[in-house]
């Protein structure tokens, strides 16, 4: 497939994911500075632990492009950008401080049961499947945040979020600097790797990929789910 055939059976993946209940119910729940923390406390243990996965998928893949373009994307992710020059945790503990968060209180943080069975099942996506697939698994988390894509369903996931934050906590756009950034930069990420999947995808393994990346939207919908449920128990 060329890159626009795969940009369309991605993104379509990605659009079933929004139409899930889970997502539903997640984004139909209003936000209070409890759920909040909650959200922030378990975002921060899934930015942590994409930063395992990603050079999983490098190790396996014997491509040399492939490694570069993968050590480019976490240089970002974990060092500096356009959007912060501490790497993008710093954005989370930038954002939980206003909600009462230190750092201390994000890096210790209890996952949920869905939460850690979620991060076991990505890391063995990772760890496990031929690297076209768990590329794929990894890199669509990120088209999760495309506006372009989800326009037309409420928007991505961040955007939906940053709507939601002004609308339940009267927060600013400097009160969510995590929200804004990805707004912006997971468009960028979400095209990263559309070449390399037209150029070393090979014919008949197209669905396998497919696959794989609808598998890790199911995990997210486990994700989103488990956080949904939670947040229902807070006040």
């Amino acid at each position: 497939m060329n890159a626009k055939e795969w940009r369309n059976e991605l993104g379509e993946i990605v659009r079933d994911y929004f139409r899930s209940p889970e997502l539903g119910q997640f984004y139909e729940t209003p936000v209070s500075l409890e759920r909040a923390r909650l959200y922030l406390s378990q975002l921060g243990i899934y930015v942590r632990q994409r930063r395992h996965y990603w050079p999983q998928v490098a190790a396996n893949c014997p491509v040399h492009l492939v490694k570069q373009r993968i050590m480019s994307h976490e240089y970002e992710e974990l060092v500096e950008d356009d959007y912060s020059d501490r790497g993008h945790l710093d954005l989370i503990f930038r954002q939980g401080r206003e909600v009462g968060l230190s750092e201390e209180d994000v890096l210790d943080a209890e996952p949920l049961p869905t939460t850690r069975a979620a991060i076991y099942g990505w890391w063995w996506i990772a760890r496990t499947k031929p690297w076209q697939e768990a590329l794929a698994a990894s890199t669509i988390a990120e088209w999760t945040n495309d506006d372009r894509l989800l326009g037309d369903l409420g928007g991505g996931n961040c955007g939906r979020l940053y709507e939601r934050w002004s609308h339940d906590l009267k927060f600013t756009d400097d009160q969510m600097p995590n929200f804004t950034a990805h707004r912006a930069a997971d468009e960028k990420h979400s095209e990263m790797f559309l070449d390399i999947f037209e150029r070393l995808v090979p014919e008949g393994a197209e669905e396998g990929v497919l696959s794989t990346a609808r598998e890790s939207m199911d995990i997210h919908r486990a994700y989103f789910g488990g956080m949904a449920a939670a947040m229902a128990r807070l006040p």
